[in-house]
This record gives C-alpha cells, sequence and structure tokens, in this order.
C-alpha cells in the first residue's frame, strides 16, 4: 500500500510559534510507514527542505516548502499539491487569516482537505469565518469548546483533537532539582506565581500584572515570574511602565526569553517547575499549550473563566481555579456563544473578549496561598490527567484515525 501524502499549512516549524510547533510535532509524529510528510510554511522564505535536523538536536521529519508572493502562502497551495500529489491538505492557522487572504478561491483539488481551526472567543467564529470550514471536507476542532460553538452559532459538524505536551519533557523534577534551580534563579522559599505567554492584546497581560500587585501587598515571599519577552513587537502596552507605576518592580522577574532568542525545552521545563500557581489573565484561547505544559509539571492553573479554559481546569477532574469575568459572579450557560455577559467587548471581527475580574483572580490566588493542601491536590490532579489526555501518546492516533477517514 502506497504511503499518504499529507501536506500542512501553518507557521513555519523553523519558528517557535505555537502553531509551528504544534505542526512540526503532528508531522515528525504521525506514522511514517502510513504517510509521507510535508510542510509549508506562510513565513518561511527559501528553498524546499528535505527532512533535517536542527541545531538544538529537534528534528524535521518531513519536507518544508517555502512561502510565494500572496499572503499566507495562498499562490503555493495549488502547485504544491499538484506537483507533489499530495492526497490531503490541511491548515492550522487562524480562520481569519485565510478568509482574507483568499483560500475561498483556491484549488486545492484533488486533495482533501481539514482546518485544525482554532475559536478564542464568543459570539462564534470571526465574522464571515464559518465559511473556510464549510469548503473543506474535515473541519478538526482543538477544543470542545470549539466543536461545540461552531455547532451552535453556524450548524458545522466538526470533529475533536485536542492539541498535546511532550510528557518526556515537560515533567516534575525533583524536590531537590527544584530547590536547586530557585536558588540558582535567588528564589528560594518564595510563592511563586508564573506565567508563559506572549504580551499581545488578547492575553490582556495587564490584568495579571495589577491583580498580583493587590496580591502582593501583604504577602513579602510572593514573586510573578514572567516568561514573556517585554519588547515583543505584538505588546499591546509598556508593561516595565506598569509595573514601575505599581511600585512592584522588585517583586516581578522576567526569564530573560525574547521570541528571537527563546528557552530550550529543557529550560521551559525548569521555568515551570519554579511556579507554585500558574497564572494567565486571557481573554480567550484556542487551546492553551502552556496550560497544559504547567499540568504535566505538576502546577495547578488560575485562569479566566472563557472559552477553552474550563475544559481544561474542570472537565473530569479539576487541576487548579477559574476567575470570574469583571462584572460576573457566575459563568453560566457553558460554552459561550452567543450570550450578552457584562465581562466581555466585542474585539476585531466581531470576536467577543473576555475580561478577567481583577478582585476575583486576589480571591483565588489567595485560597491556593493559604491552602497548601489543596495546592497540592491539583498538582497531584494536574498530573493525571495531563497524561490521561493531552500527551502526543494520546493523541497522535486520533489523528491518524481521522486523516486515513479522508481516504475512504
Amino acid at each position: 500500500m502506497s504511503k499518504v501524502k499529507l501536506l500542512m499549512l501553518s507557521d513555519s516549524p523553523t519558528t517557535t510559534t505555537g502553531f509551528g510547533n504544534i505542526t512540526k510535532n503532528i508531522l515528525n509524529k504521525i506514522d511514517h510507514k502510513k504517510f509521507e510528510c510535508h510542510c509549508v510554511g506562510h513565513n518561511y522564505f527559501g528553498q524546499t527542505l528535505k527532512p533535517a535536523e536542527f541545531v538544538n538536536g529537534q528534528k524535521m521529519n518531513f519536507y518544508l516548502h517555502g512561502t510565494g508572493k500572496a499572503k499566507y502562502a495562498m499562490d503555493m497551495i495549488s502547485p504544491i499539491i499538484r506537483n507533489n500529489k499530495i492526497d490531503i491538505f490541511g491548515i492550522l492557522l487562524d480562520t481569519f487569516m485565510c478568509y482574507e487572504s483568499g483560500f475561498l478561491n483556491v484549488d486545492t483539488s484533488p486533495a482533501k482537505t481539514f482546518f485544525y481551526y482554532p475559536t478564542d472567543g464568543g459570539n462564534g467564529l470571526p465574522l464571515n469565518c464559518h465559511s473556510i470550514l464549510q469548503k473543506v471536507d474535515l473541519p478538526v476542532g482543538m477544543s470542545k469548546f470549539a466543536q461545540l460553538q461552531i455547532k451552535k452559532a453556524h450548524g458545522i459538524n466538526s470533529v475533536y483533537i485536542p492539541h498535546a505536551y511532550d510528557h518526556k519533557v515537560f515533567r516534575p523534577l525533583s524536590a531537590k532539582k527544584k530547590k536547586k534551580i530557585r536558588q540558582k534563579w535567588k528564589l528560594d522559599n518564595k510563592f511563586i506565581i508564573g506565567t508563559v505567554a506572549r504580551n499581545q492584546g488578547r492575553k490582556m497581560l495587564d490584568r495579571m500584572v495589577k491583580a498580583f500587585a493587590i496580591f502582593c501587598k501583604d504577602k513579602p515571599d510572593a514573586i510573578l515570574l514572567m516568561h514573556t519577552d517585554p519588547n515583543d513587537m505584538a505588546s499591546s502596552f509598556q508593561i516595565f511602565e506598569l509595573i514601575n507605576r505599581l511600585k512592584i518592580n522588585n517583586r516581578v522577574i522576567f526569564t530573560g526569553a525574547t521570541f528571537h532568542n527563546p528557552f530550550s525545552e529543557k529550560q521551559l521545563n525548569e521555568v515551570y517547575n519554579m511556579m507554585d500557581v500558574f497564572f494567565l489573565s486571557t481573554s480567550g484561547e484556542g487551546f492553551g499549550v502552556p496550560t497544559i505544559e504547567a499540568m504535566g509539571c505538576g502546577v495547578p492553573q488560575v485562569l479566566t473563566d472563557y472559552t477553552t479554559t474550563r475544559e481544561l481546569i474542570y472537565d473530569d477532574i479539576q487541576t487548579g481555579l477559574m476567575v470570574n469575568l469583571a462584572g460576573e459572579t457566575e459563568q453560566t450557560p457553558h460554552p459561550h456563544t452567543s450570550e450578552i455577559l457584562d465581562g466581555t467587548i466585542t474585539g476585531s471581527w466581531n470576536v467577543e473578549r473576555g475580561v478577567m475580574s481583577i478582585p476575583d483572580s486576589v480571591a483565588k490566588l489567595n485560597i491556593l496561598y493559604n491552602d497548601r493542601n489543596f495546592l497540592k491536590k491539583l498538582s497531584k490532579n494536574s498530573l493525571i490527567k495531563a497524561k490521561e489526555y493531552y500527551t502526543w501518546d494520546v493523541v497522535i492516533p486520533e489523528w491518524e484515525k481521522a486523516l486515513l477517514g479522508l481516504m475512504k
């Protein structure tokens, strides 16, 4: 039986974006006895690369094709499909990227098609973008929220396949190693609230900084550890100025990572292992890879109760605490699709964004600070849940089943 030729369009796996890493892992880990894998990186400018190894030891076990003149490589899709006799073509990007760049007019024949779509806000997909999912043969939601939302808002059926993390890399270290790492960072005997996120508007990191400023007032051992590039080009505000204005510059530590000089996975695992709590003030997530990486390290999470975060924290096994939206005391019903809520704002593409309550986030952090037994319970739950639902060993068979099903 000949191999199924699979092509994915996404961020280049030579970059460190979430989309790029997920695409790289899917194409690396899928059964290469059954699939010949290709990728077109819309932000990769260069000749086609054969399977290769990066200088950090990570491998690319697939062909990488470069972008063209059109936005998001829309002029490259048809020729790559024809020239390489691709059987299945799939996309991992935001739907609005493909809508605005003209994917509806791209000829993908004779390949079967799928779209691994995120939805990170209320009110359904970005304006008019449901047409993208109507074009492909198989919409694949990366969250249960996404699967339910497009059915409710747009009447579209999809399958659900979550993102995953490498449990051999992101894992709890021994108490001795954790102590040694904290000592190296001069954070021994501190209560560390940590985050891993880009400082982009959607993350609303100003809410997190403001909440921490209140939380730490009567807690001299509290530290906010931010694995964030403070000078990220996507920044929506000057984070140093905010930290200085709140007079907490001696309580906030940046790891030193930048967008173009990221940490290795081993270094990032050490960052997670320093944390007592993982905290994110997001206005909505398509999934939340840092959340499950923290989970895999046994770090309880405190997240905004909006879009996908509830299923990560509450489904089956509780691994953390949810923060209400501003002005809300209880977030019902779920999932958020078309409800009018006091704690949301209408953003670009008419997507509803959730605004985290600062007072409630302080209250949730206080619960975990004051009840260390509960914190330990959530830590154990995090390890159980991460391994049961979100490892590549669990997720890749779901991809193989879905893709081979397209060929029937």
